[in-house]
């Protein structure tokens, strides 16, 4: 069956040639097939005749009258992988050398919204790091050394309170990570963890999340070996299992048990290089602050736990490590050599090497649920897709950007769409599909809207706050972003 496509997106049984209309007048016209992945959106398998001036809004008005959607869904068109930006003459004469003939496969796929503000929560120091692992809620890590739980609501008017649990590290030097390690099915006792620059990651046991709760969460382990600050930390999907990465090079493996032990497997540590910090070497003191500054709110350290696997390979400090999503007995890691390493967590030897440009230092990573594709962005300006099922593939993609990426994390559902946070200070939500330009590119609006320029804020300790991004995540509905403006941004933005 053919069909042809007036200017009104109005179908017809009268097949018109591909160069003009059926008469021999009026508009050019190109012979296109529309396909598509979703079974809810298709429409009868046929080549179309469409006027080669048409581009994505007049392609998408004719989906929806095909399909008589009541409400308009918009729709976005790729052809070879590339998402269609101009008109359809454009793309010919870009890619064709303005050859019309042959028929073009055109898939075409619901269209990414524009993502909205909805409001932001001011914190008290840089963040560090976010998590959207469970619903609801936002996981917070800041430079002032706690870790919080914010309450994550969109509806109309909703207010972004404090937070409803606040955990504070036993030193002052800073968090530079977080994550959930209980599965989101968990609902009492759950535990969490945030990387530190005193070079251990701190481990929290919460009762629960209600914000009632009369028990607090309190530092259950202090997972210690590191020489250097924690940059990144991941966990298995049981929990029990979490993998750390630090600038001293190396990871660690730590197996945590279910009961809460009675003793230390390590001698306490001091946390900072400060001259003269004493030196406690009793295994089985009393456990509470650890020694080193003191002009902060500090908790009390856990029960020192040992890594039971140590991992050598990358030369120079870890940007990033990543458990991976389809094996659960292995791990990724990027580092600042420019190479991305794949780990086996029962013998820890370094079974996957990917080894990049020297210069590209790895700070993120991500991995695709849907296909194991690795993501990175990294101190060059590049984000890059790695293909390590293919034993010669070393990059497999490679998007540029304007500012180092900081931060990036995948969308758990799709495998072509990712965001990142950068140095500039912007968000993006990128399509690998069309890699030259990211889909959206957004920060967080400015309070004083006539104001030409931000108002630099200090805080109480006169710590200047800047632009730059640290951390992001994003959960397929909402975007959360924050890092030297002291402030967790909140967009929704699904898709």
């Amino acid at each position: 069956m053919s069909a042809q496509s007036n200017s009104a997106g109005q179908t017809s049984n009268e097949a018109g040639p591909s160069a003009s209309g059926a008469n021999g007048s009026g508009p050019r016209q190109l012979a296109i097939s529309l396909i598509t992945r979703s079974p809810t959106d298709a429409i009868p398998s046929s080549t179309y005749f469409i006027p080669a001036s048409w581009k994505r809004y007049q392609l998408s008005e004719l989906i929806n009258k095909v399909l008589k959607y009541p409400t308009p869904v918009p729709f976005d068109f790729l052809i070879n992988g590339q998402v269609l930006r101009g008109s359809l003459e454009a793309w010919v004469q870009r890619n064709r050398g303005g050859d019309e003939e042959g028929t073009i496969d055109v898939e075409y796929v619901r269209s990414l919204m524009p993502p909205e503000e909805v409001g932001r929560v001011e914190m008290e120091d840089w963040v560090s790091g976010l998590s959207l692992a469970r619903s609801g809620h936002i996981l917070v890590s800041s430079y002032l050394s706690h870790v919080q739980i914010l309450p994550l609501t969109l509806d109309a008017g909703s207010a972004f309170d404090a937070a409803t649990h606040t955990l504070p590290l036993p030193t002052t030097l800073g968090a530079t990570c977080c994550t959930w390690l209980s599965p989101p099915s968990a609902t009492t006792n759950l535990r969490l963890a945030a990387g530190g620059v005193d070079r251990a990651v701190h481990v929290f046991t919460l009762p629960s999340l209600d914000p009632s709760s009369s028990t607090s969460g309190r530092e259950l382990f202090t997972l210690m070996g590191h020489t250097g600050p924690i940059s990144s930390i991941s966990s298995s999907s049981s929990g029990r299992e979490l993998v750390s990465a630090s600038w001293d090079g190396n990871l660690h493996l730590y197996i945590m048990p279910e009961d809460e032990p009675t003793e230390h497997q390590l001698p306490s540590d001091p946390t900072t290089y400060l001259p003269g910090q004493k030196r406690r070497k009793k295994m089985k003191e009393e456990r509470g602050p650890i020694e080193g500054l003191t002009d902060g709110d500090i908790g009390t350290e856990g029960w020192r736990r040992a890594p039971e696997l140590i991992m050598r390979g990358h030369k120079g400090r870890i940007g990033s490590v990543a458990w991976d999503k389809q094996d659960t007995n292995k791990t990724w890691s990027g580092g600042w050599d420019g190479s991305v390493r794949g780990w086996d967590m029962e013998t820890g030897a370094c079974t996957v090497v990917r080894q990049g440009s020297a210069d590209k230092s790895i700070l993120a990573m991500d991995q695709w649920a849907s296909n194991g594709t690795i993501a990175t962005g990294s101190m060059d300006r590049t984000i890059c897709l790695w293909d390590t099922r293919e034993a010669s593939s070393l990059i497999s993609l490679t998007m540029p950007t304007t500012s180092p990426v900081a931060s990036l994390t995948c969308h758990p559902t799709s495998q072509y769409t990712l965001c990142t946070a950068t140095y500039s200070g912007a968000v993006q939500i990128w399509d690998v599909r069309s890699p030259k330009n990211a889909l959206f590119s957004f920060r967080k609006q400015r309070k004083n809207a006539g104001s030409a320029e931000k108002e630099r804020k200090f805080n109480e300790k006169g710590k200047v706050f800047g632009e730059r991004l640290l951390a992001c995540d994003w959960d397929g509905k909402v975007v959360v972003a924050g890092g030297e403006d002291g402030e967790v941004g909140i967009w929704r933005a699904s898709g």
